[in-house]
């Protein structure tokens, strides 16, 4: 049997795992109340850029020209994470929002874009079967996923536009009542200046 002809049960379980993070970050920020920054908002948008461009995989079928688009995503995503991680690399910060299983969300997020990049990857080496040959999911199942997929993008729209207005959402740092002496104070701490010395 090819490994392509499993190519669409991929994708499949990939909506799956991008589904249970989007709605993770839901729950976190409606039961939690958590909002998220402007950084937050954006990977989250390129989940969901992933995930439609999966579904058209899954409705249409697949496409190179889709994984490309994946890679690019998800590279925009890790960027945005990584911008994110770079933000809280100093001693005595917490981060930003709670942590799931020891790590931070923005930190789960890069590891989603990563795998995604991966997954591409790996879908490009081993080449796309013909539609014929390849497993067929149902499409009810396909509608079901749709569907869901919808609801969570508009709760998402709903919640960002009812927290930011039709104005920037407010960065990470915004939430935090840091005073700049309070951050010249850790960076000593950190990396004392060897000329004051």
């Amino acid at each position: 049997m090819k490994l392509s002809r499993l190519v669409p049960l991929g994708n499949v379980l990939w909506v799956l795992v991008l589904l249970g993070v989007l709605l993770g970050s839901l729950y976190i920020q409606f039961f939690i109340g958590e909002e998220p920054c402007r950084l937050c908002t954006w990977q989250r948008m390129t989940m969901f850029f992933i995930m439609a461009v999966l579904l058209i995989n899954l409705r249409f079928g697949q496409s190179t020209l889709n994984y490309g688009l994946i890679i690019l995503f998800a590279l925009f995503g890790s960027t945005v994470s990584i911008r994110q991680i770079l933000s809280y690399i100093m001693p005595g910060n917490p981060g930003f929002g709670p942590a799931v299983f020891g790590m931070h969300t923005y930190t789960w997020a890069l590891l989603v874009f990563a795998c995604s990049i991966l997954a591409s990857a790996i879908i490009l080496i081993i080449g796309i079967g013909e539609k014929e040959n390849e497993i067929k999911i149902k499409p009810i199942f396909i509608k079901g996923l749709f569907g869901i997929a919808m609801a969570t993008t508009l709760t998402f729209s709903v919640a960002t536009l009812n927290q930011c207005g039709l104005d920037v959402c407010p960065a990470a740092t915004e939430y935090f009542d840091v005073s700049p002496d309070t951050i010249k104070s850790l960076e000593d701490e950190c990396c004392p200046d060897p000329k004051k010395k």
